[in-house]
This record gives C-alpha cells, sequence and structure tokens, in this order.
C-alpha cells in the first residue's frame, strides 16, 4: 500500500470519529511531543477531542512546549476513543506500561520514521526517509485540511529542529528545512523554540556533561568513542536521565570516530546504548544485534548485564562492523 492510500485512509479515521487518544514512547523526545502536541491542537481547532497520554509526567525541557501542560497519564473513565494514535515509537514494546492499558484501544495508527519500525499498527504511515515524525504529522495536517496557527506550527518546528540537531544531522533534507521556513512564516521564532528545548541548560546537566567527558574512551584505533553514565554520577550531578540527550554527539564528533557511544545506567544492572555514526556504519542494524532499532546514522538499544562485559560485546560486535564482516 503506497504513502498516499494509507494516508488518505488515516483521513477517513479522522474524518469518522470524534475522540482521539495521541501518544509516543516512553522516556519521549522533542519530535515525539513535538508531534502530538501539534496534532492534538489541529485536532482540538477542527472540532475533534484528542486526550493526550504518557506513562510519566512531560520531562524537561519539552514541558515548555505549547500545550504540553494537557498530557495526561490517565484517561478519563468514559472515554470512547475512535483511535489511537501512536507517534514516533519503533516498537510497541517501547510504549512502556502503555502497551497493555491501550490495547483494546483500535484501531492503533502509527505514525513515525524509524526504519527499524516494527509495523506494530493497525495502519502504519511508515517514512524512513523523513527527516522526522513531525514532517510526516506535517504532511497529515497539510492533507487533511486540517487547521495550522502559529501553536501548531511552533510544535512542529521543535518536532523537526530536535531529531535533524538544529537542522546539522544527515537527515536534514530540503524538504524538512522547506518546512521549517514555512513554520517562520506562520510565526515561529527560531532562536525562542531552541532557546526552550536545545540551549536552556541548567547548571545540573554542565555538571553531568563535565562528568560523561571524564569518561570517553577510544577503541579500535580511535575509530570507535565511548561514554558513560552511572547512577552515581547522575546523582552526584543532581541531573535527570534526559539531561544527557545529545552527549553523545561530543563523541561522535572527535576526529576519526566513525561509531560513538553513550552508556548510560538505567537500573541496577540495566543500560542503554545510544549510538551515532559518521559516514558508513548503519548504527541501526548495529543496534538489532542487540535487540534494538533506530536510524542509519542515530540508533539505540538497552540491555542488562555487568557493564565492563556489555562494553565489551558492543565493542567486539561494532568493530565487527567497521571492518564490513556485518
Amino acid at each position: 500500500m503506497n504513502h498516499l492510500t494509507i494516508l488518505r485512509r488515516i483521513i477517513e479515521v479522522l474524518k469518522k470519529g470524534e475522540v482521539f487518544i495521541l501518544t509516543t514512547h516512553k522516556d519521549p523526545d522533542g519530535d515525539g511531543i513535538g508531534s502530538m502536541l501539534a496534532l492534538a491542537e489541529a485536532l482540538r481547532q477542527s472540532g475533534k477531542i484528542p486526550h493526550l497520554l504518557l506513562e510519566e509526567p512531560v520531562p524537561s525541557p519539552f514541558d515548555l512546549l505549547k500545550g504540553a501542560g494537557e498530557i495526561r497519564q490517565d484517561v478519563d473513565e468514559g472515554t470512547s476513543p475512535s483511535a489511537v494514535f501512536i507517534l514516533d515509537c519503533a516498537d510497541e514494546l517501547r510504549l512502556g506500561g502503555l502497551r497493555e492499558r491501550l490495547t483494546n484501544i483500535k484501531p492503533w495508527i502509527n505514525i513515525d520514521h524509524h526504519e527499524t519500525n516494527t509495523g506494530f499498527g493497525d495502519i502504519n504511515l511508515i517514512e524512513p526517509k523523513a527527516s522526522s515524525t513531525g514532517e510526516i504529522v506535517h504532511d497529515l495536517i497539510r492533507e487533511a485540511d486540517l487547521p495550522l496557527n502559529k501553536n501548531i506550527a511552533e510544535n512542529l518546528f521543535a518536532a523537526i529542529q530536535t531529531d535533524t540537531g538544529s537542522f546539522r544531522y544527515e537527515n536534514t533534507t530540503s524538504k524538512a528545512l522547506r518546512i521549517a521556513a514555512d513554520m517562520v512564516d506562520l510565526g515561529v521564532n527560531p532562536w525562542q523554540v531552541t532557546q526552550k528545548v536545545m540551549d536552556g541548560h541548567d547548571l545540573a546537566r554542565l555538571r553531568l556533561l563535565k562528568s560523561a567527558l571524564e569518561t570517553i574512551e577510544l577503541h579500535h584505533g580511535g575509530k570507535i568513542a565511548t561514554l558513560v553514565l552511572t547512577r552515581d554520577i547522575f546523582e552526584e550531578s543532581g541531573a535527570g536521565k534526559l539531561d544527557s540527550e545529545h552527549f553523545v554527539d561530543f563523541a561522535r564528533f572527535i576526529r576519526g570516530v566513525e561509531i560513538a557511544a553513550l552508556i548510560r545506567q538505567t537500573g541496577d544492572a540495566r543500560f542503554k546504548f545510544s549510538l551515532r555514526s559518521n559516514n558508513r556504519v548503519n548504527v541501526a542494524q548495529l543496534a538489532s544485534v542487540f535487540g534494538g532499532g533506530g536510524h542509519e546514522r542515530a540508533a539505540g538499544f538497552d540491555c542488562e548485564g555487568d557493564l565492563g562485559s556489555l562494553k565489551e560485546s558492543f565493542i567486539k560486535e561494532a568493530v565487527r562492523f567497521l571492518n564490513g564482516k556485518c
């Protein structure tokens, strides 16, 4: 089924329905939350009733986005949704505890741009070449002839900006830039959005960054770089888990590095590996070896075990990819 046909199926669901649940993956980023908020406001402005749902409260700094205060952790009893929109979520397991709570509400409409998306929805709009889920939501809003005001535009801009690294990453396309320019024409102030979601750091984040940089190690002749953030480091800095967003880029930007990994402790013996590559290694494929996924240049996976052993196993596999033996 081609893109336009799927898009029209989703528009038909929107036309027939009145009440919708919108959600994104656990530990949400700017693309997931910005896409949720933009689509919700467009639906609200067209007379529909959106319910925005996350497993946990909106993390900083995304709680500063327009409409973030409408996001809840529960849906009112008696609500009868026409559909569930799941945005920027490559696998239903990434819904966390919401997965079971939403399982009896159909259809699930899965809108995403991860190449490793499992197609878990009843309707799947997956565009791996899109810069962001925000870009796909923009297309949906336009195609469905939904309202697009300044607040919607700001959230779409934030979604695209955060997933393209302020329009610097390889997924920055001419289309992404054109959409961003259109959003500016609608009144979005890029500097103000940047201050909200990209550059408004507190001291705890900078302390965390200092500690992270002190853990940088180079492997395989300087082609692999790792950083490690343990729970002790988080506690000492006073920072939260989302304060480490984009830290992996500091390892990736080291000259000669092809694969960068930020290893963040998430439990007693649980760790999250955030991966980036510069030119030739598809880290989505590398992450899939460990049960994860993502994009060609940005991916990740969760794992459990001893940090030293996990790190050694990852480096061994990364070397295999670098040597073209994957």
